[in-house]
């Protein structure tokens, strides 16, 4: 049943409105479960994020281009672990791929192109790496490919090459723009990442 469960919430967050009951009558009294999420992603980051304070807003985006479907939520948190999920067509992937790639090349190159521009870069005597960048970080990617090339059977890692830049551009128009109509909170997010890059060197 948990299995199941884990997996139907996970769907429903991943297609907003859709609507799932999972019923186990299995035992004398049945147990029952409802899952419908109107925010899809962001509330699926609300969701896993439930336990920790988040540092802003909910970041969101959905876009598409050359038939590819690019939706992404996203939300920094006090905590020091990362924790991005990847789908494609609703499938989980555990290994990432194309699409975690073009995600965290974006990612990072936003993150530093905001330290130097803002100035926290010239006071700080360490350099970023992408993992600082994403401490704390709640991320879900999720794509809508035509024809999705995985490695293998399981399908747990995208090896479609055409997904990354897709995925790269989608996230660097967001966060660049968000970052700038968001500067304190941007500021937030550069701070967190140099207190990380202090604390790994």
């Amino acid at each position: 049943f948990a299995t199941l469960e884990h997996r139907l919430r996970e769907l429903a967050f991943l297609n907003s409105g859709v609507r799932i009951h999972l019923r186990d009558e299995r035992d004398a009294e049945p147990t029952i479960s409802e899952f419908f999420f109107e925010g899809g992603l962001q509330a699926f980051v609300e969701w896993l994020n439930r336990s920790k304070s988040t540092l802003h807003d909910i970041i969101a985006v959905e876009t598409t281009r050359d038939d590819i479907t690019v939706e992404l939520s996203m939300a920094w948190t006090d905590s020091f672990h990362e924790n991005t999920l990847c789908f494609t067509n609703n499938i989980p992937q555990r290994d990432g791929g194309a699409h975690l790639a073009g995600f965290r090349g974006a990612m990072t190159r936003v993150v530093n192109a905001y330290a130097q521009s803002s100035g926290i870069a010239k006071r700080e005597k360490v350099q970023l790496t992408g993992e600082d960048s994403r401490e704390g970080l709640t991320a879900i990617v999720s794509v809508k490919v035509p024809d999705p090339k995985f490695s293998s059977q399981t399908k747990d890692k995208l090896v479609s090459s055409e997904v990354r830049p897709v995925v790269e551009q989608a996230v660097a128009d967001c966060l660049n723009q968000w970052f700038e109509e968001h500067p304190a909170d941007a500021k937030k997010i550069v701070s967190k990442a140099y207190e990380a890059a202090a604390a790994r060197e």
